[in-house]
């Protein structure tokens, strides 16, 4: 059985709540504006989760609330382009990450 260590745990659990919060967006720009159950409704995810994430990104500015629903209000195109980009480091660190457990020669 394998170890399970927390603070690996911690990333995958981080990796995992941006791409709810990279679903939500994405569901946004494609229907407009939409209400908490019908986004929970069209993506699984519980209203509860999906009510987190909207207030997140309400905090980032990219969406706001509206009578018909949570719509998109940012510049998706920068906010993608800044994401990809923070990710590309990601990627890159983790490269680095991996060379330290080779074993030594």
């Amino acid at each position: 059985m394998e170890n399970t260590y927390s603070f690996i745990e911690d990333l995958m659990e981080e990796l995992n709540l941006l791409e709810r919060h990279l679903k939500i967006l994405k569901l946004l720009e494609k229907e407009g504006p939409v209400g908490i159950m019908r986004i929970s409704q069209m993506t699984d995810i519980p209203p509860h989760r999906v009510r987190y994430s909207l207030r997140i990104l309400e905090t980032e500015r990219m969406i706001t609330a509206t009578p018909e629903g949570a719509k998109i209000i940012g510049d998706l195109n920068s906010f993608y382009k800044n994401i990809n980009l923070k990710m590309n480091e990601i990627l890159k660190k983790i490269e680095e990450l991996k060379k330290m457990l080779e074993p030594s020669k």
